[in-house]
């Protein structure tokens, strides 16, 4: 179960990595687009989840299939039902959908600062959660966060800050919020995205990536 858990966070960590991607091609290709986008797909697949595929879908899937495609979604499906908890095997990817909402609405909300909240992301949460897994033993009341996990997501992403900002006020104040969110924010794809970004915009913290 631990395993499974830390090849979830790893999933995490990757998928809010490629998130960052469009931030970098901001000048080739508007972010909203690709965000956009992105949501939409991830919506109608939550859907598909929910209510079942489309009758074309349905039919489409008892075409047999070369053998090498066989293969792939095997393999596919074994990852996800290692990686799946259990309100999402009742309930389609929660997680992704959420986390697609969180960045995207980061983005429309505060443009290019969505940078720092999807920084965030990846380390606030996915390291967090990985140290809380393999070393946490002090639980943090209220939450189901530990000590040990929320001080490594918080000096990774501190660290981070301080050595693309330069300055250690403004890393503290966005790191420290950032963990608080990913403890109490409820869905924290959301939550962390959101506000360590509206935080970093307060501070008038700089625009990282142009």
């Amino acid at each position: 179960m631990r395993i499974n858990e830390i090849l979830r966070k790893l999933i995490h960590i990757a998928f809010s990595s490629v998130l960052l991607i469009p931030l970098f091609f901001s000048s080739i290709i508007d972010p909203a687009i690709t965000y956009a986008a992105a949501l939409a797909l991830g919506g109608w697949i939550y859907s598909m989840q929910v209510k079942g595929p489309p009758q074309w879908l349905k039919a489409s899937m008892q075409i047999p299939q070369p053998r090498g495609m066989e293969v792939v979604l095997d393999s596919f499906n074994h990852l996800v039902h290692l990686v799946e908890r259990d309100y999402e095997r009742r309930a389609g990817w929660l997680g992704a959908l959420s986390g697609l909402i969180g960045v995207t609405s980061t983005y429309f909300l505060f443009g290019l600062l969505a940078f720092y909240g999807i920084l965030a992301l990846i380390l606030t949460d996915g390291i967090s959660s990985i140290v809380g897994i393999l070393l946490g033993k002090v639980r943090i009341p209220l939450s189901d966060g530990t000590v040990e996990g929320t001080l490594a997501g918080f000096l990774s992403y501190c660290g981070v800050l301080v050595y693309l900002t330069g300055s250690l006020q403004l890393a503290i104040l966005i790191a420290t919020t950032s963990s608080i969110a990913e403890l109490y924010g409820g869905e924290d794809n959301i939550s962390v995205p959101i506000v360590s970004t509206l935080v970093a915009f307060l501070l008038g913290a700089p625009v990282l990536l142009s």
